[in-house]
């Protein structure tokens, strides 16, 4: 008789088959990152803050949220939670 037992899931082929989130999630971070390096650098000129504000919300945003979820639908909790805690 088998005393100890382990609850495996198996495995789903369709989360299997999608890729990580981790390279759009860190490239939204650091891009948004480094263009507002840039800012303060003053190595873009004050006027542009508008487009720099907008790409900030949009794709160092939303895109991070998304690779949250993304990460969080393939079972990679941690990296769920790096992705939309920033």
């Amino acid at each position: 008789p088998q005393i100890f037992w382990t609850m495996s899931k198996a495995p789903n082929p369709h989360v299997m088959n999608t890729t990580t989130a981790g390279p759009i999630g860190l490239m939204a971070f650091g891009i948004t990152t480094i263009l507002l390096n840039f800012l303060n650098a003053e190595l873009i000129e004050t006027p542009s803050i508008t487009l720099i504000i907008c790409y900030g919300m949009f794709h160092g945003g939303m895109i991070q949220i998304l690779a949250g979820m993304w990460e969080v639908y393939r079972g990679n909790i941690f990296g769920g939670n790096a992705f939309t805690s920033y």
